[in-house]
């Protein structure tokens, strides 16, 4: 029991601690998720023709997606340590850079998708109905794209700090709204007209519009921690553009490149038929869904992590990281038998072909019995070693493997050696085993933990 002490935590505070980052994280995901479970059920009613228009139709947001999430985290690197040390006014610069960058970043996204709609689907499908459907999706939602990432930009970085209930409470009542609005104008009820797979972009673009309105408002009248304004985003001299941009650039890097990579994995399946895109969007989908709280715990990994370091208690950085991936390793099994009871019901909630429903059956499978590879590569990668500050090797490992292993095999099996979808599916994910070996490595080497904040002034 010694020699667990000197490793893990056995101490009950510090995991009531995580579980209170973890939990309201964890929800704002299943209901972020819950949003995509319910435009693709109520489009499943549509058939697979409409649940593929959305499903590659929302891959440019996904990028987006990814990218913002990118120079969120890359900002809660320093951030989480600057929190260590108490250094408000770094904290606010930091926030004002970010939030910045992803403004700029996001209109240049809403602009390539409400004018070149047909051209971004066409790179992921020849089926014409499905570009003519996914393009008049696009073209609409990426009205949403700026409202979308000033929101979840200031609400992660917020998440640095330790404030994590507001999320929960914007994204609750945002779910409603889009539901609301999906169930109304997909549909044509409630003398709305029944505009279907456009209808399900319209309730995105509402519901973003109310996080966004209820994120100002917190930011200016609610949250006293941080005090950031708007008025920040004018101050342009912080000194903290440099740390930012070597900290921030390997993870934006990362999650770029991660972002691109996934877009490819949809784009191989997409090839192959709609059919395999209606399944692979269904699979993703719940995959995501039964995965938030190791999600969540990754998240809290990184926050306690970096205030850990930012405080210098290294020894309690290496215990806060062993015992986050062991936390997820568990959370895995979970996740695991959760995916092999629910599967035959949650496809039976979907109109799709028996083709869809089959593949979509036995990637569920694999998945589940990925699960503990996913799970200790995620706490390691989001969690242990963005926190920790060794944002080159999250690169290496997340991006390195998946374009360096993952793709070219998935290309091959699916064009050359013509597998079927759920091999072509299992050979696509093959990289989270590889992450977890080496990621495991780097964790026990102790080369990880890295100060990067400056001292107070």
């Amino acid at each position: 029991m010694q020699q667990f002490r000197k490793f893990f935590y056995t101490d009950w505070s510090f995991y009531k601690h995580m579980l209170a980052i973890t939990i309201p994280i964890a929800l704002q995901n299943v209901i972020s998720l819950s949003v995509n479970m319910m435009d693709t059920i109520m489009l499943g009613q549509l058939g697979d023709v409409a649940i593929a228009s959305a499903n590659l139709g929302g891959q440019l947001f996904t990028i987006l997606d990814v990218l913002g999430f990118g120079f969120a985290s890359g900002a809660a690197v320093l951030i989480s340590q600057y929190w260590g040390k108490k250094d408000m006014l770094r904290i606010r610069q930091i926030f004002a850079l970010t939030l910045r960058i992803v403004l700029v970043a996001s209109s240049l996204f809403a602009l390539v998708g409400h004018f070149f709609p047909r051209q971004v689907i066409s790179l992921y499908t020849k089926d014409a109905a499905v570009i003519a459907s996914g393009a008049e999706y696009l073209s609409l939602l990426s009205i949403s794209f700026v409202l979308f990432s000033f929101s979840n930009c200031y609400i992660m970085c917020l998440r640095a700090v330790e404030q994590v209930r507001i999320s929960m409470v914007i994204y609750s009542s945002s779910f409603f709204i889009n539901v609301f609005f999906n169930y109304c104008f997909i549909f044509g009820k409630l003398g709305a007209p029944a505009w279907g797979v456009r209808g399900a972009a319209f309730g995105t673009i509402m519901a973003r519009l109310f996080e966004c309105c209820a994120t100002i408002f917190y930011m200016c009248f609610i949250e006293k921690k941080v005090c950031f304004t708007p008025r920040w985003l004018l101050n342009l001299k912080s000194g903290l553009a440099q740390d930012y941009l070597k900290n921030s650039l390997p993870v934006v890097s990362n999650e770029l490149l991660w972002g691109v990579g996934f877009s490819l994995l949809n784009l191989i399946i997409g090839r192959m038929g709609a059919s395999y895109t209606s399944a692979m969007s269904i699979v993703s989908v719940l995959n995501q869904l039964v995965s938030v709280f190791t999600f969540g715990m990754a998240a809290a990994s990184a926050v306690v992590v970096g205030k850990t370091i930012g405080e210098g208690r290294f020894s309690d950085a290496h215990r806060a990281a062993n015992s986050s991936v062991l936390v997820g390793l568990a959370l895995s099994f979970v996740c695991m038998s959760v995916l092999l009871t629910i599967r035959p019901y949650f496809l039976s909630m979907y109109n799709v072909s028996q083709l869809a429903y089959d593949t979509a059956f036995s990637m569920l499978g694999i998945l589940a019995l990925m699960q503990p590879f996913q799970a200790v590569s995620t706490v390691m990668i989001i969690g242990v070693l963005r926190g920790g500050g060794d944002v080159r090797t999250n690169l290496i490992l997340d991006s390195g493997f998946l374009w360096g292993l993952a793709i070219p095999l998935g290309v091959l099996g699916a064009f050359v050696f013509h597998f079927s979808a759920p091999v072509v599916f299992f050979l696509l994910r093959c990289d989270n085993i590889v992450k977890s070996i080496v990621g495991l490595i780097r964790l026990k080497s102790g080369r990880w933990i890295r100060v990067v904040t400056r001292d107070n002034t």
